[in-house]
């Protein structure tokens, strides 16, 4: 598991370049899986919101957007990144660790979480955390990215590995903090796992679905 000092150190870095990097590496196509996410969290009229990992506020402004009588607060350890989510307009941000979230027990009809999972310093322990603010039957939905099958795994580690940082390094002098992200991609549990590790911590799977040649999985479940 990553050291959260540093992932936080990386993540400030990576602030002035970050929503433009996203938008290159995916091609365009992150803002069309962070929809699904939204869509599919917004179908069950959530009053009130945690957005964790939230970034530069991409998935909150959507969410506020969806639901405009909801409550959404975003939440990330990166102040660079939260004070462009500030600059967007969201008026409700949090700089906190979301091992240690500062919110009381069944505070929230939904939490979301697109593609930080994986930068969580201790996993089970931020799940255990995300169940622990979820109401008894309240929404989790993740966005995370997933080890796709034979033969397109050899293609995305050449891309994770190979050009992905060189790029990077090209366009924002960023090539170290891309080959942590690439690292951080390759060993993110399989469905199997997560799924393990989700009803471990009192999150029942409620469905998965791939987008992208599988190498997008959004994951939804309920707080049992």
């Amino acid at each position: 598991m990553p050291e959260s000092s540093k992932v936080r150190s990386l993540f400030d870095d990576l602030s002035p370049n970050y929503d433009r990097l996203n938008r290159l590496f995916s091609l365009g196509m992150d803002v069309s899986w962070r929809r699904q996410l939204i869509t599919t969290v917004a179908r069950r009229n959530p009053a009130r919101i945690l957005d964790l990992a939230c970034g530069s506020g991409d998935v909150a402004e959507m969410l506020r957007k969806a639901l405009p009588n909801a409550q959404v607060i975003g939440l990330d350890f990166s102040r660079p990144l939260l004070t462009q989510a500030k600059d967007r307009g969201l008026p409700e941000l949090a700089e906190a660790d979301a091992l240690k979230l500062p919110f009381a027990d069944g505070s929230f009809d939904a939490v979301t979480i697109a593609f930080g999972l994986r930068n969580f310093s201790d996993r089970k322990a931020g799940l255990k955390e995300i169940a622990r603010v979820l109401k008894k039957g309240a929404v989790f939905g993740l966005l995370e990215f997933s080890p796709p099958p034979m033969p397109w795994k050899i293609f995305w580690n050449l891309y994770l590995h190979h050009l992905m940082p060189l790029v990077a390094q090209a366009v924002a002098k960023q090539g170290d903090s891309f080959r942590y992200l690439a690292q951080s991609i390759t060993d993110f549990p399989s469905p199997s796992a997560l799924n393990h590790e989700l009803s471990s911590t009192g999150l029942k799977l409620l469905f998965a679905r791939s987008f992208s040649a599988r190498l997008v999985q959004l994951t939804v479940c309920i707080r049992t």
